[in-house]
């Protein structure tokens, strides 16, 4: 779930730093080659006239922000980058958290992702923007809170149709993403072709967890007084009621092509932060168990350890996502190919 392990202070640097004193920032914001695109003719040059980052109406009166960019050949999906927990859509636009990360290599994700493919991103109200002192986004209208994990798919799916974003697509989901990704997939079945997970909220955390899960919940949710970053303790910034979310997901899959990419170091969590009786430790562990559920959802699917990285591995090794991406879409087109 994620939410923000690295925000920003000082400018932009700012919102990295808040992450330091978030919990699980962003838990709840050898692969370099991984693959050759198999058989697939690259895109032309993308028409910078389908570019566009703007709000759409959603009715009553709510708004969204999308950001989608580059083109692909006729017939590959539209890849939708979906954030963690509090986190808009800039962590898979921003280059500065890029150069506060010494393993970063090449652009960010979505704009490495756009030179040879349809990329969209885009604000869930109440999460928060890389700009100085990270203040919620005013990109998207605020709505009441909580909400679940079928609210935010239901969202999605009505920005996704007011947005006229061409299907079929590929879904990238980070952390409390990877949760909205799997219920998308499994909501709406035809318009799916793949799934990259980034360092997800596996649905099999409370089973890892035990008896520690209401403490690890009372992590992901503290009181909004509590919460380190200022802009998160106002009533309009996201809140998710996490098990709600995790019984909804406990569906069977289609069977997609997947990725799955694993962080290898800790959680970055400020000492004392943590209620009494659960350690970094213990949620370290119970994190990278639970990584298994998304592996072993479909046969074949790859695990990538992101040696090095904590859980925003899109920010410190975007590399990474952006070849499992293309992984992804290579197998997806493929899939169809044969099936035809």
């Amino acid at each position: 779930m994620d939410k923000v392990a690295r925000m920003l202070v000082a400018g932009r640097r700012r919102y990295a730093r808040a992450a330091k004193d978030f919990p699980l920032a962003h838990a709840l914001f050898a692969l370099a080659t991984f693959v050759a695109v198999c058989g697939k003719v690259l895109a032309e040059t993308p028409d910078t006239k389908l570019d566009f980052a703007r709000q759409f109406d959603m009715g009553a009166g709510r708004k969204l922000f999308l950001e989608c960019r580059g083109a692909a050949p006729a017939g590959y999906p539209t890849v939708v980058l979906i954030s963690g927990y509090y986190g808009s859509s800039d962590s898979w636009t921003e280059r500065e958290p890029l150069e506060l990360s010494p393993l970063a290599v090449g652009p960010a994700v979505l704009p490495g992702l756009a030179r040879e493919n349809r990329v969209c991103a885009y604000d869930r109200p109440g999460t928060l923007r890389a700009t100085a002192d990270a203040p919620l986004t005013d990109r998207s209208t605020p709505v009441a809170q909580p909400r679940t994990v079928r609210d935010l798919v239901s969202e999605l799916h009505g920005l996704l149709s007011a947005a006229q974003v061409p299907t079929p697509y590929v879904l990238v989901g980070h952390s409390l993403g990877g949760l909205i990704a799997l219920l998308y997939a499994r909501t709406y079945s035809s318009d799916v072709r793949g799934i990259v997970f980034v360092d997800a909220l596996s649905p099999t955390m409370p089973i890892q967890l035990g008896a520690l899960w209401p403490l690890y919940l009372g992590v992901l949710n503290p009181p909004l007084q509590d919460q380190p970053v200022p802009s998160l303790r106002q009533p309009e910034s996201e809140r998710v009621d996490i098990d709600a979310s995790i019984d909804q997901v406990r569906q069977a899959l289609p069977p997609l092509p997947l990725a799955v990419l694993t962080k290898t170091e800790p959680f970055q969590i400020q000492p004392g932060s943590l209620p009494a009786g659960i350690t970094g430790a213990a949620i370290d562990t119970a994190f990278g168990n639970a990584q298994r559920y998304f592996v072993e959802l479909v046969p074949t699917t790859p695990q990538v350890f992101a040696t090095g990285s904590s859980h925003n591995i899109q920010q410190s090794q975007p590399d990474l996502v952006i070849n499992a991406t293309q992984l992804v879409i290579s197998r997806a087109a493929a899939a169809s190919t044969n099936n035809r």
